[in-house]
Protein backbone atom coordinates (compact mmCIF):
# COMPACT_ATOMS: atom_id res chain seq x y z
CA UNK A 1 0.00 0.00 0.00
CA UNK A 2 1.19 3.49 -1.38
CA UNK A 3 0.68 6.31 1.68
CA UNK A 4 0.55 9.20 -0.31
CA UNK A 5 0.04 13.18 0.58
CA UNK A 6 -1.50 15.30 -2.07
CA UNK A 7 -0.73 19.40 -1.21
CA UNK A 8 -2.77 21.71 -3.08
CA UNK A 9 -4.27 25.41 -2.14
CA UNK A 10 -7.71 24.77 -4.24
CA UNK A 11 -9.78 22.70 -2.32
CA UNK A 12 -11.78 21.57 -4.73
CA UNK A 13 -9.05 20.37 -6.87
CA UNK A 14 -7.22 18.93 -3.73
CA UNK A 15 -10.39 16.93 -2.72
CA UNK A 16 -10.81 15.93 -7.11
CA UNK A 17 -7.26 14.65 -6.79
CA UNK A 18 -8.02 12.47 -3.20
CA UNK A 19 -11.33 11.07 -4.59
CA UNK A 20 -9.26 10.06 -7.63
CA UNK A 21 -6.31 8.55 -6.82
CA UNK A 22 -7.69 6.82 -3.59
CA UNK A 23 -10.01 4.71 -5.99
CA UNK A 24 -7.67 2.16 -6.21
CA UNK A 25 -6.36 -0.31 -3.58
CA UNK A 26 -2.96 0.22 -3.70
CA UNK A 27 -3.17 3.87 -2.68
CA UNK A 28 -3.94 5.22 0.89
CA UNK A 29 -4.59 9.00 0.83
CA UNK A 30 -3.26 9.82 4.48
CA UNK A 31 -2.89 13.62 4.78
CA UNK A 32 -3.99 16.74 2.78
CA UNK A 33 -2.11 20.33 3.28
CA UNK A 34 -3.79 23.23 1.58
CA UNK A 35 -0.34 25.61 1.69
CA UNK A 36 3.32 24.86 1.88
CA UNK A 37 4.51 24.99 5.16
CA UNK A 38 1.87 22.63 5.98
CA UNK A 39 2.76 20.61 3.18
CA UNK A 40 6.55 20.63 4.55
CA UNK A 41 5.65 19.64 8.12
CA UNK A 42 3.14 17.08 7.54
CA UNK A 43 5.54 15.10 5.33
CA UNK A 44 8.52 15.19 8.12
CA UNK A 45 5.87 14.02 10.83
CA UNK A 46 4.31 11.50 8.54
CA UNK A 47 6.87 10.41 6.10
CA UNK A 48 4.38 8.95 3.46
CA UNK A 49 5.78 7.23 0.64
CA UNK A 50 4.73 9.77 -1.90
CA UNK A 51 3.47 13.59 -2.43
CA UNK A 52 1.76 15.08 -4.61
CA UNK A 53 2.39 18.55 -4.80
CA UNK A 54 1.26 21.83 -6.53
CA UNK A 55 4.05 23.95 -7.62
CA UNK A 56 2.18 27.39 -6.60
CA UNK A 57 1.02 27.27 -2.93
CA UNK A 58 1.14 29.59 -0.52
CA UNK A 59 3.36 30.00 2.13
CA UNK A 60 6.30 28.21 0.42
CA UNK A 61 6.48 27.07 -3.49
CA UNK A 62 5.76 23.47 -4.34
CA UNK A 63 9.41 23.30 -5.69
CA UNK A 64 11.14 24.91 -2.66
CA UNK A 65 9.30 22.25 -0.56
CA UNK A 66 10.69 19.74 -2.58
CA UNK A 67 13.93 20.61 -2.13
CA UNK A 68 13.75 20.43 1.27
CA UNK A 69 12.13 16.66 1.26
CA UNK A 70 15.15 15.64 -1.24
CA UNK A 71 17.74 17.11 1.20
CA UNK A 72 15.77 15.71 4.71
CA UNK A 73 14.41 12.67 3.25
CA UNK A 74 15.59 11.56 -0.04
CA UNK A 75 13.39 8.18 -0.42
CA UNK A 76 10.42 10.10 -0.25
CA UNK A 77 8.97 10.22 -4.03
CA UNK A 78 7.88 13.22 -5.28
CA UNK A 79 5.12 14.50 -7.82
CA UNK A 80 4.37 18.10 -8.97
CA UNK A 81 1.36 19.05 -10.31
CA UNK A 82 1.13 22.65 -12.23
CA UNK A 83 -1.75 24.75 -13.74
CA UNK A 84 0.30 26.01 -16.56
CA UNK A 85 2.57 24.41 -19.10
CA UNK A 86 5.84 25.76 -17.41
CA UNK A 87 9.12 24.54 -18.81
CA UNK A 88 10.93 26.59 -16.44
CA UNK A 89 9.53 24.97 -13.04
CA UNK A 90 10.34 21.43 -15.07
CA UNK A 91 13.96 22.50 -15.65
CA UNK A 92 13.72 23.27 -11.56
CA UNK A 93 12.50 20.27 -11.04
CA UNK A 94 15.62 18.29 -12.55
CA UNK A 95 17.60 19.83 -10.15
CA UNK A 96 16.31 19.23 -7.54
CA UNK A 97 15.37 16.14 -8.58
CA UNK A 98 11.55 15.27 -8.26
CA UNK A 99 10.27 11.52 -9.65
CA UNK A 100 7.20 13.50 -11.41
CA UNK A 101 5.40 16.80 -13.16
CA UNK A 102 2.04 16.31 -14.42
CA UNK A 103 0.10 19.06 -15.73
CA UNK A 104 -3.45 19.85 -14.43
CA UNK A 105 -5.01 20.29 -17.51
CA UNK A 106 -3.98 16.43 -18.50
CA UNK A 107 -6.73 13.85 -17.72
CA UNK A 108 -7.11 12.29 -13.96
CA UNK A 109 -5.78 9.07 -15.72
CA UNK A 110 -2.68 10.41 -16.50
CA UNK A 111 -1.74 11.09 -12.85
CA UNK A 112 -2.65 8.01 -11.84
CA UNK A 113 -0.29 6.78 -14.83
CA UNK A 114 2.05 9.00 -13.20
CA UNK A 115 1.79 7.43 -9.76
CA UNK A 116 2.17 3.99 -10.68
CA UNK A 117 5.00 4.60 -13.04
CA UNK A 118 6.99 6.49 -9.63
CA UNK A 119 6.03 3.67 -7.35
CA UNK A 120 7.65 1.41 -10.13
CA UNK A 121 10.57 3.53 -10.08
CA UNK A 122 10.24 5.16 -12.98
CA UNK A 123 10.17 8.97 -13.96
CA UNK A 124 7.28 10.80 -15.17
CA UNK A 125 7.02 13.86 -17.29
CA UNK A 126 3.20 14.88 -18.96
CA UNK A 127 3.14 15.75 -22.56
CA UNK A 128 1.48 18.43 -21.73
CA UNK A 129 4.65 20.00 -20.70
CA UNK A 130 6.56 19.65 -23.49
CA UNK A 131 5.84 19.89 -27.26
CA UNK A 132 3.37 17.33 -28.57
CA UNK A 133 5.41 14.58 -30.42
CA UNK A 134 4.41 11.26 -28.79
CA UNK A 135 3.79 8.91 -31.30
CA UNK A 136 -0.35 7.76 -31.34
CA UNK A 137 -1.00 4.36 -29.30
CA UNK A 138 2.14 4.98 -27.19
CA UNK A 139 1.90 3.05 -23.85
CA UNK A 140 4.78 3.94 -21.96
CA UNK A 141 4.63 7.40 -21.14
CA UNK A 142 8.13 7.21 -19.31
CA UNK A 143 9.78 5.90 -22.63
CA UNK A 144 11.67 7.97 -24.89
CA UNK A 145 8.91 9.12 -27.76
CA UNK A 146 10.61 8.15 -31.81
CA UNK A 147 11.15 12.32 -31.87
CA UNK A 148 13.32 12.20 -28.20
CA UNK A 149 15.32 9.17 -29.92
CA UNK A 150 16.11 10.75 -32.85
CA UNK A 151 16.97 13.96 -31.45
CA UNK A 152 18.94 11.70 -28.73
CA UNK A 153 20.82 9.99 -31.43
CA UNK A 154 21.76 13.43 -33.42
CA UNK A 155 23.41 14.90 -30.21
CA UNK A 156 25.49 11.43 -29.39
CA UNK A 157 27.00 12.15 -32.94
CA UNK A 158 28.22 15.41 -31.87
CA UNK A 159 25.68 18.01 -33.31
CA UNK A 160 24.54 20.77 -31.12
CA UNK A 161 20.75 21.98 -30.61
CA UNK A 162 21.10 24.43 -33.37
CA UNK A 163 22.36 22.06 -35.79
CA UNK A 164 19.14 19.06 -34.56
CA UNK A 165 17.34 22.10 -35.24
CA UNK A 166 18.57 22.52 -39.26
CA UNK A 167 18.90 18.89 -39.52
CA UNK A 168 15.45 18.08 -38.67
CA UNK A 169 13.70 21.28 -39.83
CA UNK A 170 12.18 22.33 -36.22
CA UNK A 171 13.20 25.20 -34.30
CA UNK A 172 15.25 25.32 -31.88
CA UNK A 173 12.84 25.91 -28.80
CA UNK A 174 11.41 22.49 -30.02
CA UNK A 175 14.96 20.81 -29.77
CA UNK A 176 15.28 21.77 -26.43
CA UNK A 177 12.11 21.32 -25.10
CA UNK A 178 12.31 17.86 -26.19
CA UNK A 179 16.14 17.66 -24.77
CA UNK A 180 14.58 18.74 -21.15
CA UNK A 181 11.82 15.92 -21.66
CA UNK A 182 14.86 13.56 -22.07
CA UNK A 183 16.97 14.79 -19.44
CA UNK A 184 14.06 14.22 -17.30
CA UNK A 185 13.31 10.87 -17.89
CA UNK A 186 16.58 9.71 -18.23
CA UNK A 187 17.82 11.22 -14.24
CA UNK A 188 20.06 13.73 -15.73
CA UNK A 189 21.08 16.79 -16.00
CA UNK A 190 23.14 17.80 -19.33
CA UNK A 191 23.81 16.55 -22.93
CA UNK A 192 26.94 14.50 -21.78
CA UNK A 193 25.40 12.70 -19.32
CA UNK A 194 22.15 11.97 -21.43
CA UNK A 195 24.60 10.87 -24.25
CA UNK A 196 26.27 8.27 -21.62
CA UNK A 197 22.92 7.32 -20.58
CA UNK A 198 21.79 6.36 -23.46
CA UNK A 199 24.96 4.45 -24.93
CA UNK A 200 24.37 2.39 -21.74
CA UNK A 201 21.13 1.72 -22.32
CA UNK A 202 21.21 1.16 -26.14
CA UNK A 203 19.26 4.28 -26.76
CA UNK A 204 21.36 4.98 -29.80
CA UNK A 205 23.54 3.64 -32.05
CA UNK A 206 27.34 4.33 -32.61
CA UNK A 207 28.36 6.20 -35.25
Amino acid sequence: MMRVLVADDHNLVRESIVKAVSVGADVEVIAQAEDGPTALARCRELQPDLVLLDVAMPGLDGLSVATELRRDLPSMRIIMLTMHDDLTSVERALSIPVDGFVSKSAAITELVTAIQTVRDGGRYLSHDLIDRGAPEGQTAPAALTTRERQILQLLSEGQRPGEIAATLFVSIKTVKNHLTSVYFKLGVETGAQAVAEAFQRGLVSRS
